[in-house]
C-alpha cells in the first residue's frame, strides 16, 4: 500500500513534469512568434519599401545612385527599382502621369524643373552634394566669355534631360537671348564625338564632377572644360545655382585634365515622391538614403528650392529630419502608419477611451438609479408588514403595485447586461441588482409577508 508520503511525491513529481512542459510550450511559441516577425519584416529598417526611382541615362550618376540603393534595399530585403529615363524632365512627367498608375513612386529631380503644387507631388529632401554644369570644348577653343559663344552650336543632351531644360532656361535669360545659339538634343555620347569631330562647337552636360563617364568621355575625344570669366553674374541671377570648382588635374594628372582650376554652375537634386508612394514607403526610403549617403540627413530639410520647384515638404520627410531616425510604429507596423498617421493613430486611442469612460460612466449613473429605486421599493415591501401589536393589513392593490414596479425594475436591469453600451465586466453588477430584486419579489409572494 503507497503510503501518504509517496503520494505526495507523486503529487510534486507530476507538478515538475507539468512546469517543465508548460515552460516548453512557452518557449516555443515565444520562438513562433519570433519567427512570424522577422518573416514580415516587421522591424527592419527598409524591408518593407516596395517602390521604383526615376532616375536618369544609364551611363549619370542619377542611375548608378539608384542601383546603390536598390542592392542595399536588397540586403535588407526591401525592393528599389532603379528606371533609366532621359532626365528630370521626363521624371516629373512620369511621376504625375503614373499617380493613377502607380508604376512610379520617386524620383531623382533637377532643381529648376518646373514643377506646381497642383501636381500632386511632395519634396522628400535633397542630396547633399550637387551636380555641375559642364561645357566641353576641343583643346585648341578660345571660348572666353559668353560673348565668344555667339552663332555657335552646343548640344543639350536627350530630349526631356534636365541638361536641356537647364540650358534652355539659361539662354532664354534677356542679356543672352540674342546670341543666336543653336541647341540641338541628342545622346551624351553623341554629342561628345560630334565636339571631337567639330560638328558641335560644344556639348553641355549637368553631372556629378566626379563622374567615372564624364571622364572617359574627355579622354577619348582629347575635350577640354570650358570656363567663362563672366559665369559668376548669371549664377548669381538664380538663387538655385551655385559656383563650383572642378580641380586642376581632376581627370588626368599626365598630361593634367583640367590644365588649371575652372569654375562651374552647381545645381542641387531633389527627391520627389507622388501619392503612390505611402508613408511607410517614403520613411523606408529616407532611412535607405541616410544610410547610403552620410551627410544626408545633415544637409536637409532644404532650406530653399527654386522658384520653379514649388512643391511642399512632406510631412514624412520634416519628421524624419526632425528625430533623424524611424519612429517606433514606422519600424514596426508599417502596416498601420500607412492606414493613418501615427498621430492620428494617438488621437484615435485617446478618442476611443475617452469614449469608453463615458460609457463606463453612462452605466454607473444608470446602475445607481437602479440601486436607488430598489432601495425604495424594498422600503415599502418592509411597510407592508404589521407593526408588533397592531392587527392593520395593508391593502392588496398596494402589494400587487409594487410587484409591478419591482418586475419592471428587473426588467431594466435585464436590459441594461445585453446593451452593446454596456462596458465588459459591469454585467456582474447589474446580475447582482437582479438578485436582489428577486429576493424582494420572493417577500411579496402569498404567505411571504406576514399579515397578508
Amino acid at each position: 500500500m503507497p503510503t501518504r508520503a509517496d503520494e505526495s511525491l507523486n503529487r510534486l513529481s507530476i507538478w515538475r513534469r507539468r512546469g517543465v512542459l508548460r515552460a516548453a510550450v512557452i518557449l516555443i511559441a515565444s520562438a513562433l512568434v519570433a519567427a512570424l516577425i522577422s518573416m514580415f519584416g516587421l522591424a527592419r529598417q527598409y524591408g518593407f519599401l516596395k517602390a521604383s526611382l526615376l532616375s536618369g541615362p544609364p551611363t549619370g550618376a542619377y542611375y548608378a545612385l539608384a542601383t546603390r540603393l536598390a542592392e542595399r534595399a536588397m540586403s535588407d530585403h526591401g525592393k528599389l527599382t532603379p528606371v533609366a529615363t532621359s532626365g528630370s524632365v521626363e521624371n516629373v512627367s512620369r511621376l504625375v502621369q503614373g499617380a493613377t498608375r502607380c508604376d512610379a513612386a520617386f524620383a531623382l529631380v533637377q532643381d529648376g524643373t518646373p514643377m506646381q503644387a497642383d501636381m500632386g507631388l511632395e519634396l522628400i529632401g535633397r542630396l547633399p552634394e550637387p551636380e555641375t554644369l559642364v561645357l566641353l570644348t576641343r583643346r585648341d577653343n578660345t571660348i572666353r566669355t559668353f560673348e565668344d559663344l555667339r552663332n555657335k552650336s552646343i548640344g543639350i543632351g536627350p530630349e526631356g534631360s534636365g541638361t536641356a531644360f537647364l540650358m534652355r532656361q539659361l539662354f532664354a535669360d534677356p542679356d543672352l537671348a540674342g546670341l543666336k545659339i543653336e541647341m540641338p538634343t541628342m545622346d551624351l555620347q553623341q554629342q561628345a564625338r560630334a565636339v571631337s569631330e567639330g560638328r558641335l562647337d560644344l556639348a553641355a552636360y549637368v553631372i556629378r564632377s566626379d563622374a567615372e563617364f564624364l571622364r572617359t568621355i574627355i579622354r577619348q575625344n582629347n575635350l577640354d572644360i570650358v570656363e567663362l570669366k563672366d559665369l559668376p553674374g548669371l549664377v548669381d541671377r538664380y538663387r538655385w545655382l551655385t559656383l563650383g570648382r572642378i580641380p586642376a588635374g581632376r581627370f588626368s594628372l599626365v598630361p593634367p585634365l583640367p590644365e588649371a582650376d575652372k569654375l562651374a554652375a552647381q545645381v542641387n537634386t531633389l527627391i520627389i515622391a507622388n501619392p503612390c508612394a505611402k508613408r511607410a514607403d517614403r520613411i523606408a526610403f529616407l532611412s535607405l538614403l541616410s544610410a547610403e549617403i552620410p551627410d544626408f540627413i545633415k544637409s536637409n530639410p532644404p532650406a530653399w528650392t527654386s522658384s520653379a520647384a514649388t512643391v511642399p515638404l512632406a510631412s514624412e520627410a520634416r519628421q524624419f529630419f526632425a528625430t533623424g531616425e524611424m519612429q517606433f510604429p514606422d519600424r514596426y507596423f508599417p502596416w498601420a502608419v500607412n492606414l493613418m498617421s501615427p498621430v492620428y493613430w494617438v488621437y484615435l486611442l485617446m478618442a476611443a477611451t475617452a469614449f469608453s469612460n463615458g460609457l463606463r460612466g453612462l452605466s454607473r449613473f444608470r446602475l445607481w438609479r437602479i440601486d436607488s429605486a430598489r432601495e425604495k421599493l424594498e422600503a415599502e415591501v418592509q411597510h407592508l408588514q404589521p407593526e408588533a401589536g397592531s392587527s392593520q393589513v395593508r391593502l392588496p392593490d398596494t402589494r400587487a403595485d409594487i410587484l409591478l414596479r419591482l418586475t419592471e425594475l428587473r426588467e431594466r436591469c435585464q436590459t441594461q447586461v445585453s446593451s452593446f453600451v454596456t462596458p465588459m465586466g459591469d454585467e456582474m453588477f447589474y446580475r447582482y441588482q437582479q438578485s436582489l430584486i428577486d429576493r424582494a419579489i420572493a417577500l411579496l409572494k402569498p404567505g411571504s409577508v406576514k399579515g397578508l
